[in-house]
């Protein structure tokens, strides 16, 4: 189980399911979470940039194992 606050606007969003999504022709980076896009990043090359940029927008309330390692790289 994923739970995530936007920390922009407060907004919580909570699923099951990750899904990463890169364009490669047009290097838009998307998120889905149960089948819904949550987060959309333009310029993303690689699923690091991606997972980057998430991190800038997106804070975890309950661990969840997946994010735990996205998060993990950006705090050492």
């Amino acid at each position: 189980m994923y739970e995530l606050e936007n920390i922009e606007t407060g907004e919580l969003i909570s699923g099951d399911d990750i899904e990463y999504f890169i364009d490669d022709d047009t290097s838009i980076g998307e998120i889905y979470i149960d089948g819904n896009l949550i987060f959309q990043e333009l310029d993303s090359m690689t699923e690091s940039q991606l997972k980057l940029a998430f991190h800038q927008s997106f804070k975890v309330i309950e661990n969840a194992n997946e994010f735990d390692d996205i998060f993990s790289e950006f705090n050492s």
